[in-house]
């Protein structure tokens, strides 16, 4: 063991049995000396480096007052090589000397060609990356994975790039973040799956979903595939399997690969094998957390501050954020209990928050969603809720007002917490479970890291109010196309028997042998991914047995009439969607009500809010927007496609529903229309705009006619010009 190694077990030893917060709240200069020398030698020990960042950030959370101190927390910070920590400080009116030369060489040793100051382990990484081309990441979530994606494309010759983020709210983040960016304008930026492919440089920016169908439908050459948020391709949910398929698409290509997640050990062998791929693990958190348990009568403290022992979560709640600084989460598990707390919470505000933006979109809520939505007069408060329940264009605005610190509080389920980057310094998990089963000790993990953010805090908070699983990371993220023995069998069919393992291709015969049996071409079911293997067969018997649906579903119109509309639901909703869908609160008729107001009456989303029969309004919206966002744009149109696929087949007919879930999904068969839906704006931006852009095929072209047709934005508020601009 070398001296340096020998200092910084000695200083480990020291630093760990001390309440090092404590001593820095208490500011005592002499102590602050000791502390201050000991991070130093953890700093230089590459197997002690991220607890000297941890206790690091705990030092400039707490500035010691003496210019001796001063000088040694600097010193500690260009030994951290986070340079950013120094920047936070100076903004907080903290002075330090001026860098001397050899400071300034370093500083540039870290910083790219894009003035880009990186941190130590982000320039590993980035340095990694340039070596190894192919390369999977797991690193907190405030390490800044994310961040250098840019500079990968920007420093590399890529001609097409992938770029697939988890949620909507992300791909409009990301879009913009390289739209704003020069060194991206030779690029055309794709984000609509009704753009074509291009043959000039390319940089497609799609949620899984919306890759997986447009990859299906174009044939692209791809150089470089970016996957954030890839643990999700071995979890076990819905999205799952087109994760997985996203995954396999780059494995066929044999492109360059950056993915990138938080919390996991290690990553598929046999896909990194199969790729002779890289995986590297960073565990330093530059933005660390404080974990704070306030359980029933239990009583705490923090920040100088005693919380008293209570029983009731609402009121430990209620203490809690009487306490806390900064923008604050609180975690729920479901729809409605985030609507609950959040009015319990703003009850607990006295004043009105002023705020120009926040009028904007209050008039706008009023105006486009209901007057009667209890979600504005939370807002008056600086209150929100956020869930699958509310709009994605609301959902963005809330999380620009949170990170402006217009709003203080936002009550959100997992809709919030994974992935969405804000401003937050504190979580504060009023459930601990989701969907009502606990939290894994991975979601846990994932959900704290969400305290905090790099560049604006050194230290996030996390505070429980009832008992959990303890943090703790995925041991291994598997690929089950290659690492699982069985998957499911709509799964299988789409994979090249080649690339299947042994219980893969023992699957794929008793595939063959069933499909044999029911007289069905495997490529005719393989057309319906994601769609359940045995209920396609279930649908095919059916189709067989009552030879009267061939003609009672047989149109010739752009649309089908109202009778067949039921028909139609009825047969995918009863035999096509999984159990697990059909819990769902909304009955065969009620969706075929609302379809066929879909598709006949083109109606605003304010009129299909009163169109549905409940008593609290709160209710109608969120069952309403659940029908858009659950069925209108996702279920059925996967499902009425194979309706189409198998209809067709068993009774040799060419009926196309292509209108019809057009319709369903955009509200228009307009291509202008569906390109604006895309990007993501309201229907109130489409029909103002539709008429004066007639035609126009592609996104850049009807950028073009706006900016020189600036009268065509007359009509539209602040706001809505505002999300324009965003959005385009």
């Amino acid at each position: 063991m070398n001296i340096i190694d020998t200092l910084a077990d000695r200083a480990y030893i020291r630093i760990s049995e001390q309440n090092l917060e404590q001593l820095f709240i208490e500011n005592k200069d002499n102590c602050y000396k000791v502390i201050l020398e000991d991070i130093y030698k953890l700093l230089q020990s590459e197997e002690h480096y991220s607890v000297g960042v941890r206790y690091l950030c705990f030092a400039c959370e707490h500035v010691p007052k003496s210019q001796f101190n001063l000088a040694l927390l600097k010193q500690c910070i260009q030994s951290s090589r986070i340079f950013l920590y120094a920047n936070m400080l100076e903004k907080e009116d903290v002075i330090f000397e001026d860098d001397s030369l050899m400071d300034i060489s370093q500083k540039a040793f870290y910083s790219l060609e894009s003035d880009l100051l990186l941190t130590k382990e982000q320039k590993d990484l980035y340095d990694l990356f340039m070596k190894k081309r192919k390369l999977v990441v797991s690193a907190p979530t405030s390490f800044g994975k994310s961040r250098i994606i840019r500079e990968i494309i920007a420093h590399n010759r890529y001609k097409t790039i992938a770029v697939v983020v988890p949620t909507n709210a992300l791909l409009s983040e990301t879009y913009f973040s390289f739209r704003m960016d020069e060194r991206f304008k030779d690029y055309t930026l794709v984000y609509s799956t009704h753009s074509k492919p291009l043959a000039s440089k390319s940089i497609y920016i799609f949620t899984p979903e919306k890759f997986d169908a447009y990859t299906d439908e174009n044939k692209i050459k791809i150089d470089l595939f970016v996957f954030d948020e890839v643990y999700k391709v071995g979890a076990k949910d819905r999205r799952s399997s087109v994760f997985a398929s996203c995954l396999y698409k780059a494995f066929l290509e044999q492109c360059d690969y950056y993915l990138i997640g938080p919390y996991f050990k290690s990553f598929s062998k046999s896909y990194l094998e199969r790729t002779n791929g890289h995986f590297k693990q960073f565990k330093t958190d530059i933005v660390q957390k404080q974990i704070i348990n306030y359980f029933p009568d239990t009583e705490v403290s923090f920040s100088q501050s005693s919380l008293p022992a209570l029983k009731s979560k609402d009121l430990r709640l209620k203490h809690v954020l009487n306490y806390l600084d900064g923008q604050t989460i609180v975690y729920v598990n479901r729809k409605d209990s985030a609507e609950v707390r959040a009015k319990a919470i703003s009850k607990n505000v006295e004043e009105n928050v002023k705020s120009e933006p926040l009028a904007e979109l209050i008039a706008y809520i009023k105006k486009t969603i209901s007057k009667k939505w209890s979600l504005i007069s939370y807002l008056e408060k600086g209150v929100a809720f956020h869930h699958a329940g509310i709009p994605k264009f609301i959902q963005t605005e809330i999380v620009e007002l949170f990170n402006q610190g217009v709003i203080k509080v936002i009550v959100c389920t997992p809709t919030l917490t994974e992935g969405v980057n804000t401003t937050a310094k504190n979580v504060v998990f009023y459930d601990t479970t989701k969907s009502d089963i606990d939290l894994t000790g991975f979601e846990v993990k994932n959900i704290v890291g969400r305290s905090g953010r790099f560049g604006q805090h050194f230290i996030g908070r996390a505070i429980f109010l009832e008992n959990h699983i303890a943090e703790d990371d995925i041991d291994e993220i598997s690929f089950p196309i290659f690492d699982n023995e069985i998957i499911p069998k709509e799964d299988n069919i789409q994979i090249e028997y080649s690339d299947l393992n042994d219980s893969g291709k023992t699957q794929r015969a008793d595939i063959l042998e069933i499909s044999k049996q029911f007289n069905i071409p495997l490529d005719i079911l393989k057309k319906n991914k994601y769609v359940s293997f045995d209920n396609q067969l279930n649908l095919i018997a059916i189709l067989r047995e009552q030879q009267n649906l061939k003609e009672e579903l047989y149109f010739e119109k752009s649309l089908p009439a109202k009778q067949q509309i039921d028909i139609i639901i009825k047969l995918v909703h009863e035999v096509l969607f999984s159990e697990n869908e059909r819990r769902q609160s909304w009955t065969t008729n009620n969706i075929s009500r609302f379809v066929k107001k879909q598709l006949y009456f083109k109606p605003s989303l304010k009129s299909l809010i009163k169109e549905y029969d409940a008593v609290h309004e709160d209710t109608k919206i969120r069952n309403v927007l659940s029908l858009i966002y659950t069925y209108f744009e996702f279920s059925l149109p996967k499902y009425i496609t194979t309706l189409e696929t198998l209809y067709n087949y068993v009774y040799e007919q060419e009926v196309s529903f292509s209108r019809m879930l057009t319709q369903l999904q955009y509200g228009s068969n307009d291509i202008q229309d569906i390109l604006l839906a895309d990007a993501g704006l309201p229907r109130s931006i489409i029909q103002h705009l539709s008429p004066k852009l007639k035609g126009i095929e592609n996104v850049s072209d009807i950028r073009k006619r706006l900016e020189s047709n600036p009268q065509f934005l007359h009509g539209l508020s602040n706001l809505e010009i505002k999300m324009l601009s965003m959005r385009l």
